[in-house]
């Protein structure tokens, strides 16, 4: 099987309302790249990312399609099953830039599940039992506007919640002693600073919520300032953009910097490296949260089988992009009332086909044009 065409789309994603992280950084939308690859076997595969924006990582959406530009011509030709090669022939052509590699290593797998008529999540590891337990985002704002949507998530049968805080340290005390005040039992509560503080503004948000059974994640920038934070708490440690590859993941389990990982696909450069820092994970006995950066069902639906291949033991939530996204796809998995426990899709590959017309039409085009 040979890659004959690599096409190339963008989509603009509209947040029903503003999205808002750490230091005045608010969205209204963003931009997702798609890729499909097509074969000389009449398959084809899927993959996206999205970065959100220019600010939240050292990725922009432009960068995206300028990285595929580069790597493209890299790859026709090419066997798309054989997937540890595609990824090496991407590391050898642009140096750095996961998140350039990461739609086309998804249309990869999606072309190799879809040829061996399995679902990613056994060739990813296989099926492991139990239901996904799904993570919401509740979004920031006022403590009301939190507290309000804190509440009408937990009524739709969610139990992991990662609240955004600010950066203010009077103010993210009062926003986490507010939601705590509120928090029922088997209800764990991840606190996101996204970067936000320096490293004093941690240590006294943290002196002051010593009493409270809270997950901290991400309070700073650098990783040298995190491990400082980290062995100065008792609260237990979530690292989030940090975790940017297989790598970093060998640093994190060295240092015993972490207590819990989030592993987002895009930002690692794909399910490949994403299996390889969840075995690791796995291999250490770390927990994890499987996301991705956001996007439409093509996003969940990776983000599923990378999940659903993880032992439960160690999979502590997984991210639904489809809370704050249209899936754009004809299979997604749509979470009822009461059921924020989920279970991946026993299709082929992703599992998921983008439905006709969603697209449109696609930006650029490497290969057999015809």
């Amino acid at each position: 099987m040979k890659i004959k065409r690599i096409s190339v789309f963008k989509i603009v994603r509209t947040f029903p309302q503003s999205y808002s992280l750490s230091r005045d950084r608010t969205w209204t939308s963003a931009e997702n790249t798609i890729v499909s690859i097509e074969t000389d076997a009449a398959i084809v595969g899927w993959g996206e990312v999205g970065t959100l924006g220019a600010n939240y990582l050292p990725a922009f959406d432009k960068g995206v399609r300028a990285g595929i530009d580069e790597l493209a011509p890299h790859l026709i030709g090419e066997n798309p099953l054989q997937i540890d090669r595609i990824n090496y022939l991407m590391d050898h052509a642009l140096y750095g830039h996961p998140y350039a590699k990461s739609a086309i290593d998804v249309a990869c797998w999606d072309i190799l599940g879809k040829a061996t008529g399995m679902p990613l999540c056994d060739l990813l590891g296989g099926r492991f039992d139990g239901g996904l337990d799904l993570m919401a985002d509740p979004g920031a704002g006022s403590i009301e506007e939190m507290l309000a949507a804190t509440a009408s998530f937990r009524e739709k049968g969610y139990r992991r919640l990662s609240v955004k805080l600010g950066g203010d340290v009077a103010e993210d005390v009062s926003r986490i002693r507010a939601i705590m005040e509120h928090a029922q039992p088997h209800e764990d509560y991840y606190f996101d600073c996204n970067r936000g503080w320096t490293r004093d503004q941690a240590l006294r948000v943290m002196r002051q919520i010593r009493d409270l059974d809270v997950y901290i994640e991400q309070p700073c920038a650098s990783y040298e300032d995190c491990l400082a934070v980290r062995r100065r708490t008792d609260h237990p440690m979530i690292l989030d953009e940090i975790v940017d590859s297989p790598e970093m993941v060998m640093r994190i389990i060295a240092d015993s910097a972490a207590d819990l990982m989030n592993i987002k696909i895009s930002r690692v450069g794909g399910l490949t490296k994403a299996r390889r820092a969840r075995d690791m994970c796995a291999t250490a006995g770390i927990p994890m949260t499987i996301q991705d950066i956001g996007g439409s069902g093509l996003v969940q639906a990776a983000i599923f089988h990378l999940a659903q291949s993880t032992p439960k033991e160690f999979r502590h939530s997984v991210y639904d992009p489809l809370t704050w996204s249209d899936p754009l796809t004809d299979a997604p998995i749509r979470v009822q009332g009461g059921g924020a426990a989920v279970e991946v899709s026993d299709r082929p590959g992703l599992g998921q086909e983008p439905l006709p017309g969603s697209l449109g039409e696609p930006v650029a085009v490497y290969g057999d044009t015809n």
